[in-house]
């Protein structure tokens, strides 16, 4: 019984499975380190800051602050504007990749409109949007540098709690290279604060080793002993 113990141990040992590794993709995701890794794009009125309070900078109206942590990234204005959030990301071939971030929206207009461009000029148009971009997309784009569309949005003029989000890209980045992780959104008819916080891009990557020959033959020497083994117990 030791010697079948000790063979099959042994094929397990012999044809286990590499680890699955796990990267993070996104840097400061948490916001904590304010907008560092992150690119802020900006037309007319109004930024992205990365805030600690419950209290918006520029209309003073009120938020849910982080969703863990101390911080938090949130638009806001004082006129019609247009604002992009983008962090580039590389993914290794045949990873598995997933977003995930915890968002709200508090939209004093009441509801979403337009939500085909983010054109501040288009009347009218106040929504916001979750996008995988290409490499060279402009921080702006909403056609051809738009891999896909993840989220679309208006929110209302509450003081909203945070929503988790989770999306498998792996269809949309799975092959591998260079895209464009980004939040976005225009707003041209009352404020329009857009909150982010704990956004991460997980890649996995690792597969079951393929047997080396010299493997296979430790495995069948062993497997042929135990048969022998087994007759002459038999036998006996």
């Amino acid at each position: 019984m030791k010697i079948v113990h000790s063979v099959i141990a042994m094929a397990l040992f012999l044809t286990a499975a590499a680890p699955v590794c796990a990267t993070q993709l996104i840097s400061n995701g948490g916001f904590e380190s304010g907008l560092s890794g992150w690119t802020v794009s900006d037309q007319g009125s109004g930024t992205w800051s990365a805030l600690s309070g419950t209290s918006a900078p520029f209309s003073g109206m009120p938020t849910v602050g982080a969703a863990s942590g101390g911080s938090y990234a949130m638009t806001d204005q004082s006129g019609p504007g247009a604002h992009a959030l983008t962090q580039s990301f590389t993914v290794a071939p045949s990873a598995s990749v997933i977003l995930s971030f915890a968002m709200f929206i508090n939209n004093y207009a009441g509801a979403m409109s337009g939500g085909t461009t983010l054109d501040m000029n288009q009347q009218p148009n106040q929504y916001g949007r979750v996008d995988i971009l290409s490499a060279g997309a402009s921080a702006f784009d909403t056609t051809g540098g738009v891999l896909s569309n993840l989220f679309i949005g208006g929110g209302n003029g509450l003081t909203n709690p945070y929503s988790p989000y989770s999306f498998d890209i792996t269809s949309i980045v799975g092959n591998g290279g260079t895209f464009q992780l980004r939040f976005a959104e225009v707003d041209n008819q009352l404020f329009f604060n857009m909150g982010l916080d704990d956004v991460s891009i997980d890649a996995a990557t690792g597969t079951a080793p393929v047997p080396e020959p010299g493997t296979m033959m430790l495995l069948g020497a062993g497997f042929l002993g135990l048969a022998v083994y087994g007759k002459r117990r038999k036998n006996a």
